[in-house]
């Protein structure tokens, strides 16, 4: 199917391309984001399933960029396995609100001939009809949308040029978590006073996922609320509710923009209680 990229393009990616999953209000403006930061950052979270952790990023980019971005950064863009699996997806796909994510497959090295940019899988989920290979449509997407008129959880064939959100996996062995502190928490304010704090040394390019949920070893009971800021005291990232199979429990991601101590405030939404565990790992 031949398509327009203005169409593809959810309105939405303007919109969440610079803030963190989740939130219940307005949140305080994040600093401007370098380059590298902007690739990944504050638009992706990190969730563990089935021994994988997979990595959601919002802001669009074409599939080999996509691709490259998962690699450095130690995954490869996800293989699907089986229904449950894209289940599983669709949950924080449409938590997003959000179409058209990349996905591993695609026809790049030999055309009608798929192929999985990781693993391997027999598992397809085509809309119906596709792939035709209109316009050279090398590159697959999953939960399919074209304008107003298809909104569906199938697959399509798509231009590799084509910018859309995507989906990182990698194997079972990375998935333990580097660190951990338990908190109880109450009148928070959002995590902007009373807050439970742990320091952390990182890394400039680091990747880094801190969550009460969907990180090995995380838990969360009740509404928590997670920032992180560096070592000035400025605010780099922050998840309320990471929605899907998180909820109201917090997770998110960033790539560090500079070496030195950073500091993790676990506290809950609004007024309210909560308490938990909070994971990280890079």
């Amino acid at each position: 199917m031949t398509l327009h990229p203005a169409s593809w393009r959810p309105a939405l990616l303007a919109s969440l391309a610079a803030v963190a999953l989740g939130g219940c209000g307005p949140e305080a403006p994040l600093p401007d984001e370098e380059p590298t930061k902007d690739a990944l950052g504050v638009t992706s979270q990190s969730i563990s399933s089935g021994g994988h952790d997979y990595l959601f990023v919002r802001t669009p980019k074409t599939w080999q960029q996509a691709q490259s971005l998962c690699s450095v950064n130690g995954y490869k863009l996800v293989t699907i396995d089986n229904a449950t699996e894209e289940a599983f997806l669709a949950v924080h796909e449409a938590y997003a609100g959000l179409y058209n994510w990349w996905i591993g497959y695609n026809d790049i090295g030999t055309e009608g001939f798929f192929v999985w940019d990781g693993p391997t899988s027999s598992y397809t989920n085509w809309y119906p009809g596709e792939p035709t290979n209109n316009s050279n449509e090398d590159c697959v997407a999953d939960r399919f949308s074209y304008g107003s008129s298809i909104r569906s959880e199938l697959w399509n064939d798509a231009p590799c040029s084509m910018e859309f959100p995507f989906i990182c996996e990698r194997s079972p062995d990375l998935t333990a978590n580097e660190g951990s502190f338990s908190f109880t928490a109450t009148n928070t304010a959002s995590a902007t006073t009373g807050t439970t704090n742990h320091a952390v040394v990182l890394y400039a390019g680091q990747l880094v996922t801190v969550a009460t949920c969907g990180v090995p070893g995380a838990t969360g009971t009740g509404d928590t609320y997670l920032r992180i800021n560096d070592s000035t005291g400025t605010q780099v990232a922050f998840s309320d509710d990471a929605g899907g199979a998180c909820g109201s429990r917090s997770n998110f991601s960033f790539v560090v923009p500079s070496s030195g101590t950073y500091t993790i405030r676990a506290g809950c939404f609004g007024t309210t209680s909560c308490s938990g565990t909070v994971a990280y790992n890079h």
